[in-house]
């Protein structure tokens, strides 16, 4: 073998250039062997060349039976996989046993690959019918449904492909491998050539390496790659990992993190990397393919916010940046006015007015969705599942697919194995007849989620393999993981639903140690053969326990084998230290003040100084970088909603009653009518920003009146009073020169001409107002908004569980039940401690003035805040109860 690359059969060059199919037990060999005969022309510097005629058995055998179709238009059809996935699913879930199945699609799987055992390994149905037990039986039933449904389709399945199949009529070679069934192998033997690989004839190093995790084996198993192609950018490397399917997403960050760091670039475009991982994903997890199906799926029944949110800020919905903007923008505005769900039409209807009332213009995220739901016409009529397939290509094409043209390769590969799926589907009516919409799309989500597919990319330097196989082709280097004791060689795994004893009398390998024992051999042989080095690596689980390495493997031969993956530490997330790595040395500077507040900006009325006061980079962020937490439309009434009601509903309430004296004659029948319009017209007035529905409307009608009904029993044990004041729209207070926008809930007099100053609160309702860095400096600037002869302020806790009042009074009789007071701060008055209030809210408005913006929360401010990702504060703490603030 030459210093590196990969050495080639002639015997694979000279059936190729005789023009002979090759045939491959499955479609990873067939495209290693593809890509190595192409390599083998460019090394001998060929400009031009014959493409080589190379398929997996299964594809070549479908591509010969059609042909055969040709010639008799009478054949039976070949179900495609998807119609014989969904052909197996209705037999399991149409017999009594069937039914009994918590997972059917599990089911139909297990039925399926006994199907294609007994084929692939020759076992007779009679000879099962034998050895009769549940599951064999329950199989033989749910054959012969499957054979019978077949014949009345005019169907055969691909299983039954090999054995209809003719005498080739032209030049056939098959290369020798340990994963052809026995079947396959007889008949390739009598009609094909049979050719073997090329072995290394000097003698090989081989490795073991443990590791302390999984992460680490991983992370070593990537710093031996790195460390052999910068030593020879010719360097090839096949990698198996047995657990692929599990591993799949750490697989790919440990090899990104030596091979491939610019991936966790923001900048990233996808491209080449000198590794490919094989066996695919899930069809549907392709961003093409995943909001496609999305989009079909919104446009029946109930969709909720959060989902109709994502699909409208989908990147696939945007053609440029400002689309991207505009969606995002409308997205914020929806959610003081969205409900919680609804069906698609309500919310593109809802995005429209809402674009317009905000002055957006068109939003294109909203037009293309619009216009994909145009083409899906609404019908409850069953119909031919071709005649569903041409409206989603419409809907896909007037939506989520119109800006197909900056999709990357492996997206455009995605979504045209997409179309081919659909096309399957079209092609499928006589098995499905006339179907539902909602049918059709369940047919479609699941044939999406099981077919995988991998982006064609090449056959690059690194080849990751879950498979458990003979490359055939030589390599530079071989790493096989899992070679622990406890899963080396594999354990023993028959087929569901056949006879263990049968399985082993017919050869099915997974069905007995001996023959899994003897496979590993093989396959070890076989490794070593392909190339001059080889890697057994295992790991401890993790768990505390520790591994040891399989008795199988051979001993250590590599000299110093550390020195390949020493340079590179273990982690568990291996691309964040490449990254740390890579990292340029940063200079800190803290910088706590921002620009004097400008004339042109505007304040957040007492909000601003509540977050001023609280942490100065708040007061900064939320009012002047515009800094908030994005709402978030639930089932009924919001939180912020119920606080808006009670002050509606209140304010009506005291319109009426206007002092304690009514209150006190108020007949219960009189009550109960004027709190029954205090809800409704308070209910009415929030429902024209986001109506809930009539259903919520009623059970907050309920909720509501009952609160007050509670709430006024607490006023009537208070000393006689008279409304004077009750919020009649904002008013403008003015401290360091800033103009700050207020509303006081309700001023009431007392007999003796004395003012106390109420706000409303439906949730907690501390006495926080007080201090030099109050939690809520709200009461305070009431106060000094309205000071002449106050003599109290107070929070009005109107809830059901503790109601009453939270107040700051000069005396102790303006409260009673329900009430707590305080000692106004160890002032002699209230209008002593008016004005330590008012030095107080200056020196808070003079500093936001000015710029102030240190991160310096008070106790509790970080428990009602939600911009730790932006001042970086590290708290792990609990939300507080901040909705009526």
């Amino acid at each position: 073998m030459s210093a590196s690359g990969e050495r080639v059969s002639p015997g694979l060059l000279a059936a190729a250039a005789g023009g002979s199919t090759i045939l491959a037990p499955n479609s990873e060999l067939a495209a290693a062997v593809f890509a190595a005969i192409e390599r083998a022309h460019r090394d001998k510097g060929e400009a031009v060349w014959p493409t080589p005629k190379v398929f997996d058995f299964a594809t070549w055998l479908r591509e010969q039976y059609a042909y055969r179709q040709l010639a008799n238009a009478d054949s039976p059809r070949c179900l495609t996989e998807v119609e014989e996935r969904e052909l197996w699913r209705s037999v399991i879930e149409a017999e009594e046993r069937g039914r009994d199945f918590l997972d059917p699609a599990a089911a139909a799987r297990a039925a399926r690959r006994s199907r294609r055992a007994i084929q692939e390994y020759g076992i007779p149905l009679q000879a099962i019918g034998r050895e009769l037990s549940e599951e064999s039986e329950a199989f033989l039933k749910w054959n012969q449904a499957f054979d019978e449904r077949c014949r009345a389709l005019e169907c055969i399945s691909a299983d039954a492909l090999l054995a209809s199949a003719d005498a080739p009529q032209s030049p056939l070679a098959w290369i020798e491998s340990p994963a052809w069934r026995p079947v396959a192998r007889q008949w390739l033997a009598r009609n094909a050539l049979l050719l073997k690989p090329e072995e290394i004839p000097a003698a090989q190093a081989a490795a073991r390496l443990g590791s302390a995790s999984p992460a680490a084996e991983l992370s070593a198993l990537a710093a031996w790659a790195k460390f052999n192609l910068q030593a020879d950018e010719r360097f090839r490397a096949w990698v198996c990992i047995p657990d692929l399917n599990q591993r799949r997403a750490e697989v790919v960050d440990a090899m990104d993190a030596a091979l491939a760091r610019q991936r966790f670039s923001l900048r990233y475009a996808a491209g080449a990397a000198p590794y490919a991982v094989a066996g695919g994903t899930s069809l549907a997890a392709f961003a093409p393919v995943r909001v496609a199906l999305e989009t079909l799926t919104v446009s029946m029944g109930a969709v909720s916010f959060p989902r109709f949110s994502v699909l409208l800020r989908t990147p696939e919905m945007q053609a440029t940046h400002s689309d991207a903007s505009a969606a995002a923008a409308l997205d914020v505005a929806l959610r003081s006015h969205a409900p919680s769900e609804a069906d698609i039409d309500t919310w593109l209807g809802l995005a429209e007015r809402v674009a317009r009332s905000e002055n957006m213009g068109p939003v294109a995220a909203v037009q293309r969705l619009r216009a994909a739901r145009r083409a899906l016409a609404d019908s409850r009529n069953a119909e031919r599942i071709s005649v569903w397939v041409s409206a989603w290509i419409a809907a896909l094409e007037a939506g989520p697919w119109a800006e197909r043209s900056r999709w990357s390769s492996s997206e455009y590969q995605a979504a045209q194995r997409f179309r081919e799926l659909l096309a399957e589907l079209a092609t499928a009516e006589s098995l499905f007849g006339n179907i539902s919409r909602e049918s059709a799309l369940r047919v479609l989500k699941r044939a999406a989620h099981d077919t995988a597919f991998q982006p064609q990319t090449g056959v690059p330097a690194i080849w990751v393999s879950g498979q458990l196989i003979d490359p055939w082709v030589n390599y530079d280097g071989i790493w096989v993981t899992r070679c622990s004791d406890e899963y080396w060689p594999p354990r023993v795994e028959p087929i569901a639903l056949l006879p263990v004893r049968l399985q082993r009398q017919y050869g099915v390998i997974s069905a007995a140690a001996e023959t899994q024992l003897n496979l590993a051999h093989d396959l070890q042989r076989r490794w070593r053969a392909r190339a001059m080095q080889c890697v057994f690596s295992f790991a401890d689980p993790g768990d505390g326990r520790s591994s040891a390495p399989s008795p199988l493997l051979p001993p250590n031969t590599l000299p110093q084998p550390e020195r390949y993956w020493a340079q590179l530490a273990a982690a568990p997330q291996p691309h964040w230290r490449a990254l740390l790595d890579a990292a340029p040395p940063l200079e800190s500077l803290s910088d706590e003040s921002a620009p004097p507040f400008s004339g042109d900006e505007r304040t957040r009325g007492v909000s601003t100084l509540r977050a001023q006061s609280r942490c100065a980079f708040r007061g900064f962020a939320e009012t002047r970088l515009a800094a908030k937490t994005l709402e978030q439309p639930v089932p009924g009434f919001n939180e912020r909603e119920r606080g808006e009601l009670v002050h509606h509903a209140l304010e009506h309430a005291w319109s009426v009653l206007r002092n304690s004296n009514e209150l006190q004659l108020l007949a219960p029948g009189a009550q109960l009518q004027l709190l029954d319009e205090a809800a409704v017209g308070a209910i009415a007035w929030i429902s024209k920003r986001r109506d809930p529905g009539p259903r919520w409307q009623a059970r907050e009608r309920a909720r509501l009146r009952h609160l007050l009904a509670l709430w006024l029993d607490v006023e009537r044990k208070r000393a006689p009073f008279a409304v004077e004041y009750l919020e009649q729209g904002a008013q403008v207070a003015q401290f360091a020169g800033l103009d700050f926008k207020v509303r006081v809930d309700r001023v009431d007099r007392l007999a003796d001409g004395a003012r106390v100053l109420i706000d409303y609160k439906t949730g907690a309702a501390n006495a926080d107002w007080r201090g030099d860095r109050p939690d809520n400096p709200q009461l305070p600037i009431y106060a000094l908004l309205r000071p002449e002869a106050l003599v109290a302020v107070a929070y009005a806790r109107v809830n059901a569980g503790d109601s009453g009042f939270t107040a700051e009074a000069e005396r102790r009789d303006i409260f009673k039940l329900g009430s707590r007071t305080s000692a106004l701060e160890g002032m002699p008055n209230f209008a002593a401690l008016i004005g330590l209030w008012s030095r107080r809210v200056e020196r808070l408005a003079a500093a936001f003035a000015s710029g102030h913006a240190e991160v310096a929360p008070t106790l509790n401010a970080c428990q009602t805040c939600k911009l730790h990702g932006l001042c970086r504060v590290p708290a792990a703490l609990e939300p507080a109860d901040d909705a009526n603030e």
